[in-house]
């Protein structure tokens, strides 16, 4: 689980302060297990979780219930984990992640960087404090500073000294060169943390766990009617088939969904398939475009999946199937406001929800 920390600072009681980071838990359930496990959060943190993940061989409900704020904080001295032990325990498994790297890569990366950096590079030192915010407070970059300052003590009472016939000046280009060096890389210290998180030009991606949740639920729904358009196909005729499973999408969309369930994926996006394009055909589920995803020869329920969730988010289809690859756990609430959300890979035949077993009662009396 990722989040904001608000840490306290024992050293110095200067207010709290915010920084990324990250909790885990671990479980082993048997099939239809139930189990409370407790998200232990410092009593000196503050925690928003802003990104859930979940690894799980099958799929696993979650509940996230959250209880309320403390009403008191321990004093300043008294944290569990002070901010500069979170800084080393915490806070680089976290850049790694950012930088879409192992803790062992970006550990190994930084290294090479700093020896560049000592050696000279400077372009090595602004990649390595962009990689690594807390590299500011090194002796690195202590030294850094204080050469170019020294260059700009050195050299920036001449900037506008000219020389003259009888006293020429030598070398007064080289040294300008140097002082507009320095003060490009004392500019370029601040900027560097905006630059690394510099999103123009880059297309903001939906969350993943809603892509990958809606990606399987379009799964589930044309895996199950594409069967059951079979089955009936055989009994009925073509004709009575294409009604029948019609009638079927028209009945889930009015559906009550229960609060725990994933149906409400599904629930979700048979009531998008009206704004959606069904193959070459205008939008929505008709019988002109029922035989493009359920028709012999038609497209695999995968194919369909990625395609209308790439309508729903107005992204590519390659996007979304790198999404619904992701561990993030696929979340919803409920209208109380509970938080719930499901783990692993949804794997659910359309038939065992119970809202649906009701529906095909009524079309089949």
């Amino acid at each position: 689980m990722d989040g904001d920390e608000n840490t306290q600072n024992g050293d110095a009681a200067r207010g709290w302060i915010p920084m990324s980071g990250d909790l885990s838990v671990e479980a082993v359930l048997d099939p239809h297990e139930t189990k409370t496990l407790a998200v232990q959060v410092p009593p000196d943190y503050d925690f928003m979780f802003h990104r859930i993940t979940c690894r799980s061989d099958g799929p696993v409900l979650l509940k996230v219930p959250v209880p309320a704020p403390a009403t008191s904080r321990p004093l300043a001295g008294q944290a569990v984990r002070p901010f500069p032990v979170a800084l080393d325990a915490e806070y680089p498994a976290h850049l790694a992640a950012l930088a879409g790297e192992t803790l062992e890569e970006w550990t190994h990366k930084n290294l090479l960087l700093t020896q560049q950096a000592r050696a000279g590079d400077d372009q090595a030192f602004f990649d390595l404090i962009g990689r690594d915010p807390r590299v500011v407070g090194s002796d690195l970059t202590v030294a850094k500073v204080v050469s170019w300052r020294t260059e700009l003590e050195l050299f920036a009472k001449y900037l506008n000294l000219k020389g003259s016939r009888l006293f020429p000046l030598t070398r007064v280009e080289e040294a300008r060169a140097k002082m507009e060096a320095a003060k490009k890389n004392l500019r370029r210290l601040g900027q560097v943390h905006i630059a690394f998180l510099d999103q123009r030009g880059k297309k903001p991606l939906p969350p993943p766990g809603t892509v990958k949740g809606l990606y399987y639920a379009f799964l589930c729904l044309f895996a199950d009617l594409k069967q059951e358009f079979q089955r009936r196909v055989t009994r009925d005729g073509p004709e009575k088939a294409r009604r029948d499973l019609l009638a079927f999408v028209r009945a889930l969309k009015g559906l009550e969904v229960q609060p725990d369930s994933f149906f409400i994926y599904i629930a979700w996006g048979v009531q998008m398939l009206d704004q959606l394009r069904i193959g070459e055909d205008s939008p929505g589920l008709t019988e002109d475009s029922l035989p493009n995803v359920v028709g012999r020869g038609s497209s695999t329920p995968s194919e369909i999946a990625l395609d209308l969730t790439a309508q729903v988010f107005e992204i590519s289809a390659n996007t979304v199937e790198a999404l619904r690859q992701s561990d993030d756990v696929i979340p919803w609430t409920d209208p109380e406001g509970a938080i719930y959300a499901l783990g692993g890979r949804p794997n659910f035949e359309l038939a065992s929800f119970p809202e649906v077993q009701s529906v095909l009662r009524d079309l089949d009396p």
